[in-house]
């Protein structure tokens, strides 16, 4: 009985060993083709997300006036 248990265990390593790096390679196969699908074929509508200066520091006006009073 208990050289079953060993063989068992023996033959879920080898499975692991086996199936895990496969798994692994598969997603990143997987993951890198799906990246370069997304990639644009013009290189310059990459940058159609990109912040313009204005939206990095802020309207060119701003601090410049004085306070003003509501109430």
């Amino acid at each position: 009985m208990a050289s079953i248990l060993v063989l068992g265990s023996f033959l879920a390593g080898s499975l692991l060993t086996l199936l895990l790096p496969i798994g692994l390679l598969i997603a990143v196969l997987v993951w890198h083709t799906r990246t370069i699908a997304r990639m644009p074929k013009d290189p310059s509508q990459a940058a159609v997300h990109a912040a313009s200066p204005a939206d990095v520091e802020g309207p060119t006006d701003a601090g410049e006036s004085p306070p003003t009073a509501q109430g």
